[in-house]
């Protein structure tokens, strides 16, 4: 194995950091006491020069490791973050699945320990045991019941007090990330229903509620803090007796004449340094099982199937083709709940422009999410040209099929930007008539900033209106040729409603486009109407041509 393996080459330099520090503290030992007796400067020089020389290379060999510890567990993080995204981006909304709150926690938190594998659990164990060894022998060599006191020391400080603090630690950290998780869940239920608990006077039981959860993670903190505060002492108090028997047995040599008193200093100094070895493997130990439960908690998060399994051969879908659904049975709470949509049908030619209504209630959103595959059907197949849309990748469903969905996620940043999410390379020209089809060219015309305004965390500076007709014109942007919009006018008065959907549908006149509503007026533009009630689709009348409306100012 190669030295520029990621692994083996801050191994290689932590062992080569910590051997060096042994070496000038044994070396320094010598050279104490071997000054203290007078020798000439001369006789002094070579182990001063030795002394200087292994310091250098301590000091450049932790540099260097640190430094490639760093790097290691940062291709870690990012290598991480990559793979638990897409794992967890696979399977979002699936039965079984973690609440956002707790699914932000192990995306965050969970994830980041896993950076902390390598360079604080592989690495210092390595170090240890790579070091311990050539120290004991050192010390076997200089004066073996020395040694074998410091193997001794070492054994405990580097098994024994490791597995303690893992025990002690062991149930806390099982806690810890149900304790994360609850408090989590709870703070983001509270941030975002505060205005209604403000209302309703529960506010002050959901701050002590919240303060109960805090108090709870607080407990299993401290127990955490307590066991790595009890591993480091326990590491130092051993490390103290071993360098006290050293010290006894040393002294008794020298006193008998077996051991020279500048061997002595090299021994006692050697074992001091010995520890500082052992001193990271507490903590060590406690981000063995730290990592372990992160993983086992991310491992449970993406355990169940994905929601949109990615097909291991794609087929390419076809522009300008018929979007086709056939027997489309769909259960959306999952198996043993009720049947939304039973044996629905539909045929949409290129170009084609139909209407979706019925009662709310009666499945046209779900029928939306099956067209477009934001979800699969529990029955039946949606087909673009012939081609089955689970048999083709997900972002070439997005390319053909879009869809504009009632309640549009706007990101904090401008408006632009968040039209841009449809067609990443838009201009402002194509972004500007997108929004300006969707209705909101006076309100854009009365931004200072125009398309460069922030719509804030979440889109908190528009209105419900806006939102959605920004998410409209996000649609509208992409190059998507078949468009399926749910309710995409139900927040809007009947005026600009019917002002929206005459400029959409003629903005749209080479597109086919699948408009779902439950109003029953201003759909004499379409070409066909049909009814969903009961699960299934049903054929109405199309409307006469109405005049178009004068258009009103955006809500």
């Amino acid at each position: 194995m190669s030295l520029r393996h990621p692994t083996l080459r801050p191994i290689a330099l932590g062992l080569l950091s910590a051997l060096a520090g042994l070496a000038v503290l044994a070396v320094s030992g010598w050279l104490v006491v071997r000054a203290s007796e007078r020798p000439p400067v001369l006789a002094l020089l070579t182990t001063i020069v030795l002394v200087r020389g292994l310091g250098m290379i301590r000091a450049l060999a932790r540099y260097a490791e640190r430094l490639s510890a760093h790097e290691l567990a940062l291709e870690d993080l990012a290598r991480e973050r990559r793979r638990w995204y897409d794992l967890l981006a696979a399977r979002v909304g699936a039965p079984g699945a973690p609440g956002a709150a707790d699914l932000l926690t192990r995306f965050t938190t969970d994830v980041d320990e896993l950076q902390h594998h390598r360079p604080r659990v592989v690495l210092p164990v390595a170090v240890a045991v790579g070091t311990a060894v050539p120290a004991v022998v050192a010390a076997v060599l200089v004066l073996p019941g020395a040694g074998l006191a410091l193997l001794a020391g070492l054994a405990v400080a580097v098994l024994a007090v490791p597995a303690g603090v893992w025990g002690l630690a062991r149930t806390a950290l099982g806690r810890q990330g149900a304790a994360r998780a609850a408090f989590a869940a709870d703070l983001d239920g509270a941030l975002r229903d505060g205005s209604q608990l403000a209302v309703s006077g529960l506010a002050p039981t959901r701050a002590l509620e919240l303060d109960a959860r805090s108090r709870a993670l607080g407990r299993v903190d401290r127990r955490i803090a307590w066991a790595a505060a009890l591993g480091q002492t326990a590491t130092v108090a051993v490390g103290g007796v071993a360098l006290l028997v050293v010290l006894v047995l040393g002294a008794r040599a020298t006193a008998a004449g077996t051991l020279e008193p500048v061997w002595l200093g090299a021994l006692v100094l050697l074992a001091v340094g010995a520890f500082e070895i052992a001193t990271p493997l507490p903590e060590s130990a406690m981000r063995r099982l730290s990592v372990g439960r992160a993983r086992r908690r991310l491992d449970a998060a993406v355990a169940g199937p994905e929601t949109l399994p990615e097909p291991e051969a794609p087929t390419a879908l076809p522009s300008g083709a018929a979007l086709v659904a056939e027997g489309l049975v769909h259960r959306p709470g999952g198996a043993g709940t009720p049947v939304v949509l039973d044996g629905v049908s539909l045929h949409v030619a290129p170009g084609e422009r139909v209407a979706i209504i019925g009662p709310s209630g009666a499945g046209k959103s779900t029928l939306a999410s099956l067209l477009a595959r934001v979800v699969d059907p529990d029955a039946g197949t949606v087909r673009l040209g012939g081609v089955p849309l689970d048999a083709a990748a997900t972002e070439d469903v997005r390319a053909h099929v879009r869809l504009a969905g009632q309640d549009a996620h706007l990101v904090a940043t401008s408006l632009a930007a968040n039209v841009r999410i449809g067609a990443p390379d838009a201009t402002d020209a194509e972004v500007d008539a997108a929004l300006r089809t969707a209705g909101l060219g006076p309100w854009v015309d009365d931004l200072p900033d125009g398309l460069a305004t922030l719509l804030g965390e979440d889109g908190a500076q528009v209105s419900g209106g806006q939102r959605q007709r920004i998410g409209l014109a996000r649609t509208l942007a992409s190059p998507a040729g078949v468009l399926v919009l749910d309710e995409p006018t139900a927040m809007l008065d009947g005026r600009t409603a019917a002002s929206v959907t005459h400029d959409v549908l003629q903005a749209t006149r080479d597109r086919s486009v699948v408009w779902i509503t439950h109003a029953t007026a201003d759909l004499a533009g379409f070409d066909r109407v049909v009814e969903l009630r009961a699960g299934r689709l049903l054929d109405r009348p199309r409307p006469r041509a109405a005049a178009r409306p004068v258009v009103a100012g955006p809500s």
